[in-house]
């Protein structure tokens, strides 16, 4: 377990925080982050290890087994088994995601006793230490968590339990998902509306390939005491770094829409460029060279040759309506602090207009198509034009 890279800023330069109230007093006493000096670099992990209870009385739970979910929880599943901890119960609202999951875990070898199907959400709640959620958008994550946590409340006080400073028994809730930040916040204020639980936002940065080798990059906000706890139950099991956002819930969040703006904001340029240099007569392959040889980014790299080979299969990747949601929240994000963000604009534009001729399953490095469809060219065919209008 020395390997963990699991990484806390004690004091992250952030803005001033916006919620009101005391969000760390409830979850094994009050935290003051101590003050940092300038230039010190930061320690791997500034804090020891939860020292109650011992790991091997936890039970993890995970809910959501799409693309990104079945692979974390094949990973986590693993990870619990090899350090002798209690099979991972894992849900999902839909059969098939159930299915898939199941294949997907026989096809990578994660053991059938290091994981249970659970069928009742409540059930979840109710018996879980620490539940992790990956879910696809805010109403599927607030409906699930309105059965979480009603199963949390039926708890008798069995089981082993977290019990941070001897407070009493706690359910650590981790959502993974892409959410807008204010629905954090109205999750967090559900939770400690009721004792014995608390709730973190964690979004993830990575695509199902990065899931599926534990690369991913963990950015957590909330409760001290649980992110301490949650960050090494998850990293290195699902993850390979976390990224501590202070006590505010919907910092996190917000900080997940940002990242998404740069990536989205990336895929935006490069369909731009490539479209000139097909029109031109550069040729797209060279600016592809260019781009191999002076940035070296895996991330542009695989965007780049997505859009010159028209390999627009989101297997692997991320699909074209989870681009619009995102460009969507980035937007009112950037408005609701009056950040005007030109490029998701047009982002936005362009994926909309390559959902109208392809569908929202292709990936998201398809808006391409909106920018050739400006340019006369045929949205998914490369350097083919269009029909010109005729009476």
């Amino acid at each position: 377990m020395s390997g963990l890279k699991a990484h806390f800023n004690e004091n992250p330069v952030t803005p001033p925080v916006e919620r009101v109230g005391d969000p760390i007093d409830h979850f094994g006493g009050t935290y003051e982050p101590p003050k940092e000096e300038h230039n010190v670099p930061a320690e791997p992990i500034p804090f020891s290890r939860p020292s109650t209870p011992t790991p091997a009385h936890d039970q993890l739970a995970f809910v959501g087994l799409g693309e990104m979910g079945k692979r974390m929880a094949s990973n986590l599943a693993k990870h619990l088994a090899s350090e002798g901890q209690p099979p991972l119960m894992v849900y999902n609202r839909k059969e098939d995601g159930t299915q898939k999951f199941l294949k997907y875990a026989t096809e990578h070898e994660v053991p059938e006793s290091s994981y249970k199907v659970v069928t009742d959400l409540e059930e979840i709640g109710r018996t879980a230490d620490l539940v992790v959620t990956s879910l696809a958008g805010d109403e599927a994550v607030e409906a699930v968590y309105a059965q979480l946590f009603q199963g949390q409340e039926t708890q008798k006080g069995t089981g082993d339990g977290i019990k941070p400073g001897g407070r009493g028994r706690t359910t650590i809730f981790v959502d993974t998902s892409t959410i807008y930040p204010t629905t954090a916040g109205k999750l967090e204020d559900l939770a400690r509306s009721a004792p014995h639980r608390v709730f973190l936002s964690c979004p993830v940065f990575g695509v199902p390939r990065a899931a599926e080798t534990a690369d991913l990059i963990l950015a957590i906000s909330g409760d001290y005491f649980a992110k301490k706890h949650a960050a090494h139950a998850l990293v290195p099991a699902i993850g390979r770094k976390v990224m501590d956002l202070g006590s505010n819930v919907e910092r996190a969040m917000s900080f997940k829409l940002v990242g998404n703006a740069l990536e989205l904001g990336f895929i935006e340029l490069l369909a731009e460029c490539f479209t000139l240099c097909d029109q031109s007569g550069v040729g797209s392959d060279k600016l592809v060279e260019l781009i191999k040889d002076q940035h070296k980014s895996p991330a542009l790299i695989r965007y780049a040759d997505r859009i010159t080979k028209n390999k627009f299969n989101s297997e692997g990747g991320f699909n074209l309506g989870g681009g619009i949601t995102d460009a969507r929240n980035i937007r009112q994000l950037a408005e609701s602090h009056n950040v005007p963000m030109p490029t998701m604009d047009v982002a936005q534009q362009h994926m909309l207009s390559a959902r109208a001729h392809g569908g929202d399953t292709m990936d998201w490095t398809a808006l391409v198509g909106g920018q050739r469809i400006a340019a006369g060219l045929k949205p998914f065919a490369g350097r083919v034009r269009l029909e010109k209008y005729e009476e």
